[in-house]
């Protein structure tokens, strides 16, 4: 129990090297070289792992569809990008030694920053400064605190949300596997795959939501 929690193992210079940083940066390998492996020889039949590839990026684009109509090829290089990272550090606590990154808070919050920074990205580019400024001060401009207090705490729920549920799951599964050593690991280990896996889709459906309700136009629905 004492051990979890992100520690220093090194350091480089004044910076502290957390076991965060180090299962971060082995997360973010392993997604760059099994993209690269998957993706280097395409074919026009499809193999069984290309087939997966092509299940995964069609999912994720008829999801962004069916909440923000005509967007998918817009928001899928973020969306998609955010669904794996967040599926595979979700999932590296399962991995002897290693501590997910996201029940790290730092890597929770830096992940709802980007969905922070991504939603007046998407806003002006699609709507254009003057359409998307506008969005703050309707139906009236005494509205626009409110709007950017929403914006401010929901990404804070949004990080608040994925760090608790992951740490809160290793520390189920590290206080059962004391008690009940023998038992415990498979079961635990199949409920912690399931929750990492939820919890990443509920990341990636808010993140919809947020960008596809910041690049709405004025009258559609």
């Amino acid at each position: 129990m004492e051990n979890l929690g992100p520690h220093v193992l090194f350091m480089i210079g004044p910076l502290p090297v957390t076991t965060t940083v180090v299962a971060t940066w082995l997360v973010m390998g392993f997604l760059v070289l099994v993209s690269i492996l998957l993706t280097r020889k395409l074919q026009f039949l499809p193999g069984r792992l290309q087939n997966l590839l092509e299940l995964f990026v069609e999912g994720i684009m008829n999801m962004i569809d069916d909440m923000a109509p005509s967007r998918g090829r817009i928001f899928l290089p973020l969306i998609g990008t955010l669904a794996l990272f967040i599926g595979a550090a979700n999932l590296t606590g399962l991995v002897p030694g290693l501590e997910a990154p996201t029940s790290d808070f730092n890597t929770a919050l830096a992940l709802a920053l980007i969905v922070f920074a991504a939603v007046p990205y998407y806003g002006v580019k699609i709507q254009g400064w003057k359409n998307y400024l506008k969005t703050y001060i309707l139906p009236s401009p005494v509205m626009a605190p409110f709007h950017i207090i929403s914006e401010i705490t929901r990404t804070f729920s949004l990080a608040l949300r994925l760090f608790g549920n992951i740490l809160g799951e290793e520390i189920v599964i590290a206080i059962l596997f004391i008690l009940a050593p023998i038992f415990v690991p498979v079961p635990m280990m199949l409920f912690a795959i399931f929750t990492g896996v939820i919890q990443a889709y509920i990341f990636t459906i808010l993140t919809i939501v947020y960008l596809s309700a910041a690049v709405e136009k004025e009258g559609e629905t």
